[in-house]
């Protein structure tokens, strides 16, 4: 997950803020939510790896992740996805469809498999990087 931080860093760095992990009580909590909903284990596990780590990025940029206790991260659920924040029009999610991380737009999961990740740390990287200056 070293990616993620080095991928964020410049971001946070240039508004001066700091990288902050979640609490443990938030990442136990966003588990017991997501499990209850039928959220995969693996995802799950992924998810609570990078909130560990990054808790959100609070609209650097125009790079949003939603934190973990943000309800908005399952709006999407009723079709078995989860919303997990946008870089412009962007959008990364994870698609059930796809079992992947995807970016996409509001209409479309995924603009197609090379925008698809089976790992978290790898979409975070690419949209943190998708016109990126640093």
């Amino acid at each position: 997950m070293q990616h993620v931080i080095n991928a964020l860093e410049p971001i946070f760095l240039k508004y001066g803020r700091t990288i902050k992990p979640a609490s443990d009580i938030s990442l136990r909590s966003f588990e017991l939510k997501a499990s209850a909903i039928g959220v995969p284990e693996d995802v799950i596990d992924q998810l609570v790896s990078l909130y560990s780590l990054v808790d959100e990025v609070p609209c650097l940029d125009s790079l949003v992740l939603h934190s973990c206790n943000d309800s908005i991260i399952f709006e999407w659920w009723e079709n078995a996805e989860l919303w997990l924040g946008s870089r412009d029009y962007y959008i990364l999610r994870w698609s059930a469809e796809k079992v992947r991380f995807c970016v996409g737009d509001a209409s479309d999961a995924s603009f197609g498999e090379n925008v698809e990740f089976k790992y978290i740390a790898d979409a975070v990287v690419y949209l943190a990087n998708v016109y990126s200056d640093y």
